[in-house]
């Protein structure tokens, strides 16, 4: 009987394996199973066994031969017996991630069969003779399957570093945490981040919705998540920054609820970190073409393998360039996008992983439309969703940026980990554009006022994290002790000037009908500057296998600066420290049930003063959360059941004495459901199912303006609902071919105070086909198939979702 997985504790001495250890189970096993004899077995053949890179298959249930050469295509290996020895013989598939052993063990398991390594690398089947020491392997096998930092593996994530900056099983985590891999954004047909998290509880769009090409804001639970992080660190200095390519990403995770203790400033409702894809030791060569709706053209590339003999140096290059345009006229989705990856494992206790990548956008930042003729009536009907609100020629989004980094890790010893990253982070922009009003500038509600932004952003970022990762063991309690230290630095520029522009009739529009304006300097033009320190400490105790109690505590310290472009005499600087910490315990039964609850704080810069000069505290976050997961051992099923209540103080609001000033009297309260499940059911199908109630709300506001008390908060639904399904029909012998589909609700939203109407509810149905032969993977995905015309949100403005869309992609991978 194997142990549970979530009773392996990662990277101690008493509960990691040394590769002695591993190279003596392997060795067992092999010699066992007639691959090779023990005194055969040199140490550094068993380096490159144990160091082979996994890559993911999705090899349905079938004959032994047939399910042996498509695992043979797939890994690049020669397999030969199988058309002798697999007659009447089935095998049960392989589904996730595996190394070429461990693919070929779970392969054969059952049918009597084993895979013996030859001298040249190929592999020959052979009856197997014994299952000598087959449960350690196992057990070694599935903690080396997944890491945080690494792929998943199947369709429900075992572990994640997000929570606690080291490498956890997810089901020990006391807080909320929701991770999609990359697959997933294939399954789904996903283009950017928000597509990505479209089938995740709680999160929906900030603002542009699915048109917005220029950034990654959601909203989750409730408040908004204005940037991204990348591998634990912050990345951009600001939300026009661009958005995260999703080819050079192996999974997305949501960190739901305050995350200060570990990330210092960070909005209550949590945050999104993108984990890179990273260098691996075996060949990985994949080139994809795509093409589809609105004129959609793509070509990509990942390549990656060790550089030499020992796999002491690895790289990876992942590339992709794009030329499509969108849904709206005149707004393009040109990106060119290279990242390169270099890895050196000088030995089992140092890596050093080198990371960096290039990415050039071209599109328009899309100003929306107004609330009449899209939430509210316009007695000409309904804008067009299609409908371009500035002049072909000036509105663009030009943006090119850079970053380059690394990340380090040492083993002083089996207990003492040092971990340390660092990255610089450069973008620069064009982003002209022209915004309408929203009220109707003739009385028939067809011509509507303009004007035009001349602007030009430059962002700098630097970030640094350093953390000492202790395990050590006290009586019957196992302990994670991590202090760290992090550093962030960020710079924003924004040059703005106003221009007059020609109104516009948004139902028969002429564009280039007058000539634009002379620039004016704009008042928005600022310089912000803002540099964070913070000191962090965290303990993950363990009693008995049992019970998992987590501790935690950070200091932060932080120096905002704001001046005007044009006037750099005039500004304000800010210093503020907070002190935030998280409190947590789960209970591990033996059949997989995990209970949790949490108490979380988190803070933000609330820059300014009031009526009398005082500067503004940081806002405050706190979040009592409790829940419960379901992980069966040895299952690729996660399930999650959650409850919180979430409140932010502080928040400004008008003051009563003067309302030209604001004062901190304000506060906001989210109150929730969640629940998730991603499981496979079978070899062939997955399942993935979310549902979220939020109440998001003003429960506090000034005197001033008593009518904001109890009002929704904008861009909030109470109810989000989505299903996802997939199917391969390797029972009906078409083991090639997979049918997905998926329904996603969106209950209905308020706008911004000042845009009057309701955002209708709205249902939208996905779909995909693929199919594999040898090295090819054919695939179709269709979002919003019955081509639904909404309204994604609103903001400022609002924004039409995306019509019916269908992308097609031939993969070539060898």
């Amino acid at each position: 009987m194997l142990q549970q997985r979530t009773a392996l504790r990662p990277l101690t001495a008493k509960h990691r394996p040394t590769l002695n250890r591993r190279a003596l189970a392997l060795a067992v096993h092999f010699a066992a199973a007639g691959l090779l004899a023990v005194p055969q077995l040199s140490q550094p053949a068993m380096a490159q066994v144990t160091q082979q890179q996994a890559r993911h298959y999705d090899i349905a249930s079938g004959p032994v031969s047939s399910v042996i050469n498509r695992f043979a295509a797939q890994a690049g290996v020669f397999i030969s017996g199988a058309g002798e020895l697999g007659e009447g013989r089935q095998s049960p598939g392989l589904q996730g991630q595996y190394r070429i052993d461990e693919g070929l063990e779970r392969l054969l398991d059952g049918t009597g069969l084993t895979a013996a390594r030859q001298g040249d690398g190929s592999y020959r089947l052979e009856e197997r003779a014994a299952d000598v020491a087959l449960s350690v392997v196992q057990v070694e096998a599935d903690w080396m399957h997944e890491t945080a930092w690494g792929p998943v593996e199947g369709i429900a994530a075992t572990r994640s570093a997000t929570g606690t900056k080291t490498d956890t099983p997810i089901i020990e985590t006391p807080q909320s945490i929701s991770v999609v891999s990359s697959e997933e954004f294939q399954n789904y047909g996903a283009q950017n981040t928000y597509q990505a998290l479209g089938y995740t509880a709680g999160v929906t769009s900030a603002n542009l919705g699915a048109i917005d090409k220029t950034s990654d804001s959601q909203m989750v639970r409730g408040f908004q998540v204005p940037t991204t992080y990348r591998d634990g660190s912050k990345y951009q200095a600001n939300s026009f920054d661009g958005q995260q390519e999703l080819y050079g990403l192996e999974r997305l995770e949501v960190l739901k609820g305050p995350t200060s203790i570990l990330y210092g400033v960070a909005s209550p409702g949590g945050l999104i970190n993108a984990v890179s894809k990273r260098p691996t030791t075996e060949p990985l060569r994949e080139i994809n073409v795509q093409a589809g709706s609105f004129d959609h053209k793509q070509v990509s590339a990942d390549f990656s393998d060790a550089l030499d003999e020992d796999g002491e140096w690895s790289y990876r290059l992942t590339m992709l360039h794009r030329d499509s345009n969108t849904f709206i006229d005149h707004v393009p989705d040109d990106r060119t996008y290279i990242a390169p990856a270099l890895k050196w494992q000088s030995d089992e206790n140092t890596s050093l992983t080198l990371l960096s990548e290039y990415q050039h956008d071209q599109s328009v930042y899309f100003f929306g439309l107004p609330n009449n003729g899209t939430i509210l009536p316009n007695p000409n009907g309904d804008i067009p969703r299609e409908r371009f609100v500035g002049e072909p020629g000036f509105d663009e989004y030009d943006n090119e940026r850079y970053s380059l980094g690394y990340l380090l890790e040492h083993n002083f010893a089996d207990q003492l980990k040092l971990r340390h990253s660092l990255r610089t982070f450069h973008a620069d922009r064009d982003i002209d554009n022209i915004g309408v009003l929203q009220s109707p500038l003739s009385s028939d509600g067809r011509l509507y006022s303009r004007y035009a932004n001349v602007r030009r952003d430059a962002s700098r970022a630097l970030s640094s994290d350093t953390s000492l990762q202790y395990d050590w063991e006290a009586g019957a309690t196992a302990n994670t002790t991590l202090v760290g230290l992090d550093y962030a630095r960020q710079r924003h520029e924004t040059e703005r000037y106003r221009r007059t522009v020609p109104p516009l009739d948004l139902y028969d529009p002429i564009y280039g009908n007058g000539e634009l304006g002379e620039s004016t300097p704009y008042s928005y033009s600022q310089v912000n500057r803002n540099e964070q320190v913070g000191l962090y400490f965290q303990n993950q105790m363990k009693i008995a296998d049992k019970w998992v109690v987590m501790l935690g505590g950070r200091q932060d310290w932080t120096d905002t600066e704001t001046s005007l472009y044009f006037d750099p005499s005039q500004g304000q600087q800010q210093d503020d420290d907070a002190f935030t910490g998280r409190i947590g315990f789960v209970y591990l039964a033996d059949n997989g049930l995990a209970p949790f609850v949490s108490f979380s704080q988190s803070f933000e810069v609330a820059t300014g003063t009031d009526r009398n000069g005082n500067q503004f505290k940081p806002t405050q976050g706190e979040q009592y959360e409790a829940g419960i997961r379901f992980q069966p051992e040895g299952s690729d099923t996660l399930l999650t059941a959650t409850a919180y209540e979430l409140t932010q103080e502080n928040v400004l609001v008008t003051d009563p004495v003067d309302t030209s000033f604001q004062r901190q009297m304000g506060e906001v309260r989210s109150r929730g459901v969640e629940l998730e499940a991603k499981t496979a059911i079978g070899p062939n199908a997955n399942l993935v199912a979310a549902y979220a109630y939020t109440d998001a709300r003003t429960t506090k506001s000034s005197p001033a303006t008593p009518d904001e008390v109890g009002e929704r908060s904008a861009r909030v639904p109470y109810n989000q609902f989505s299903l996802w399904g997939d199917y391969r029909l390797g029972s009906f012998g078409l083991p090639g071919l997979k049918l997905g589909a998926g329904v996603r609700y969106v209950g209905s939203t308020q706008p911004l105070s000042f845009i009057d109407g309701e955002v209708p509810a709205f249902t939208l149905v996905d779909a995909m086909v693929s199919y594999e032969t040898g090295p090819w993977v054919l695939s179709l995905n269709a979002t919003n198939l019955t081509d639904e015309t909404y309204i994604e949100s609103c903001s400022y403005a609002c924004f039409y979702g995306e019509p019916r869309s269908i992308v097609g992609t031939a993969s070539y991978q060898w």
